[in-house]
């Protein structure tokens, strides 16, 4: 599935590269974009991330983060995709997204998020999808309220001492 393969109005999604890497980890060692994971990313554990959530789960699952790209110039905005993520019900397929903040508060993380679950419940037949969001991280909460039909609440490892933290669990269920 290499290419582009996912098209909106405004934006494509293609898979990641090595290439988009140097400027992924501008995002991923950004403190500001980086707020509600326990801590910022070296560019060799971002490097890992996208192997692991990309590359790994492209050749695994046929999916993965995707990069974001603006339709009419081309211009990389961050990543979003489907990942298979540890939540209350086990291993599920997850909706994340990361744009630069630049792109923040414009409608592109709706935009790719929606079509990443439309993907996911039509192409991939999923019977449910997910994003799990910070209670407190209130931006990608309202684009996961506009993507997904209910919430959940569950605990899983997530503070910045490895502890359990609380989480919201997005669900859209396959109709």
């Amino acid at each position: 599935m290499a290419g582009d393969f996912l098209k909106t109005d405004r934006l494509v999604l293609r898979e990641i590269t090595p290439a988009d890497l140097p400027f992924l980890h501008r995002i991923f060692s950004d403190a500001e974009s980086m707020r509600y994971y326990p801590g910022i990313k070296s560019f060799d554990e971002t490097a890992l991330w996208f192997q692991r959530l990309a590359f790994d789960s492209y050749a695994s699952h046929g999916f993965g983060l995707w990069a974001v790209t603006d339709r009419q110039s081309g211009a990389l905005l961050g990543d979003c995709g489907i990942t298979m993520q540890e939540t209350s019900a086990g291993l599920e397929p997850e909706i994340g997204y990361h744009l630069w903040r630049d792109h923040w508060g414009k409608g592109y993380a709706v935009e790719a998020a929606t079509a990443c679950r439309d993907h996911a419940l039509d192409t991939f037949s999923l019977a449910r999808i997910v994003s799990i969001v910070r209670p407190d991280n209130t931006p990608s909460r309202r684009v996961a309220e506009r993507v997904h039909r209910r919430r959940e609440t569950f605990a899983k490892t997530g503070s910045p001492d490895g502890g359990m933290m609380e989480f919201y669990l997005y669900i859209t269920d396959a109709a």
